[in-house]
């Protein structure tokens, strides 16, 4: 992520003559946002950021009293510049910061799927092969612990307690977390494991949980393909990735009582203005935030 902040520098320096003052604005600007990016959602690569980071993002600028709506107007025009380059130059799939406006911009809320679409996925799903069991098995994982699709990939079967259906969450800012996973995820995690051990044999590695074909560690282009072929397949219109997954996840949660300080922790965000983004779906999960629920796992 430096180096693509440090690349616009100096495109914005010796190709658009920018003055020195406008290059330390932005990158003062920049590594602010790469920070909270790290910190909040540990995301490290701009492809993978979302509007809705952007968004929380300028909330926890606009809750801090000493930024004044001016300074916040000019770190939207920031990101407008540099996630411009970075389309331009083929850096990202698509600009999350077209809709940017103002501190008090509206934009449309992340995409997340609802219980019949998560079945149709299931079903969409051959599982008589072992990826197909892989596959189910991500789909149960991901919708019920909410983890990220870095945080998924980077696992190995050591990080899992399955009589207490627990799993050890490190991120790369060096927190760890403790997240839960359904009775379901556990029952296709055993089949997956049960899977492995039959085609690998010796060569079997407990360190790698998520496998490709060529018995190497999944990669997140993969993840995302596959994810996105399910979701075809199933005749899901919506644009479906894994962390639509963890959206589905938050929402779910909320709507299900879960107190939002809690789900906070269970997603790993470090501002409350994160997660606060998903009452925004329902007025009705727009609480005082005070309030204690119990976690239900459903």
């Amino acid at each position: 992520m430096e180096k693509a902040i440090k690349d616009f520098i100096y495109y914005e320096r010796f190709a658009q003559n920018k003055s020195e003052n406008t290059l330390k604005s932005y990158k003062k600007d920049l590594y602010q946002l790469r920070e909270f990016l790290d910190g909040s959602e540990n995301i490290v690569d701009w492809n993978s950021v979302e509007e809705v980071h952007l968004r929380a993002f300028v909330y926890s600028l606009n809750s801090e009293d000493k930024i004044s709506k001016r300074s916040i107007n000019r770190k939207l025009s920031t990101m407008r510049s540099f996630f411009k380059y970075l389309k331009i130059h083929n850096l990202i799939k698509k600009n999350p910061s077209l809709f940017l406006t103002s501190p008090n911009f509206k934009i449309k809320l992340p995409e997340v799927l609802n219980t019949e679409e998560i079945k149709k996925l299931r079903e969409a799903i051959d599982t008589k092969k072992i990826n197909g069991i892989r596959d189910r098995f991500i789909i149960e994982l991901l919708y019920s612990s909410g983890i990220r699709a870095n945080e998924l990939l980077k696992l190995s079967e050591k990080l899992f307690d399955l009589e207490k259906r627990e799993l050890k969450i490190f991120s790369s800012n060096k927190n760890e977390r403790t997240v839960f996973f359904s009775e379901t995820a556990k029952e296709w995690y055993l089949k997956y494991r049960q899977a492995k051990i039959e085609k690998y044999g010796e060569e079997y590695n407990r360190d790698i949980l998520l496998m490709n074909s060529r018995g190497t560690r999944l990669g997140d282009r993969s993840l995302r393909r596959l994810i996105e072929r399910y979701a075809q397949k199933a005749g899901i219109e919506k644009e479906v990735s894994p962390h639509t997954f963890r959206h589905s996840f938050a929402l779910y949660m909320l709507k299900h009582g879960m107190d939002i300080y809690y789900l906070q922790e269970l997603m790993g965000h470090i501002s409350i203005e994160s997660t606060k983004i998903y009452t925004e779906y329902d007025e009705n999960l727009k609480i005082d935030y005070d309030k204690t629920y119990f976690y239900k796992n459903d």
